[in-house]
């Protein structure tokens, strides 16, 4: 069964990124998930530093990630989409 990397990406530490994602991945029984949390991406050096990690997953697993952003400063959410991933972010979406 195939992996899929999942990470969750916050200004902050992470918990709300991870406490709304969990919650929606576990609608999706059978599927297995590795979580990797990217807490304190609060500049655009560790925005950049996030995606690099994010891309690589993707050529690594042949999938691509699924990202869980709490990020709120625009440019960095806006270097987040630049990931080779699907990009959930829950700021925009509720904002």
């Amino acid at each position: 069964m195939t992996t899929r990397t999942v990470f969750f990406v916050s200004d902050q530490t992470g918990v709300t990124a991870e406490t709304m994602g969990h919650s929606l991945l576990t609608q999706f029984d059978g599927l297995h998930f590795r979580a990797v949390t990217l807490p304190f991406v609060s500049s655009v050096d560790k925005a950049h530093d996030a995606v690099r990690r994010i891309n690589a997953a993707a050529v690594e697993e042949g999938v691509r990630p699924i990202v869980f952003s709490t990020l709120v400063q625009d440019d960095l959410r806006l270097i987040l989409r630049e990931a080779q991933a699907l990009v959930l972010d829950f700021f925009e979406a509720f904002v």
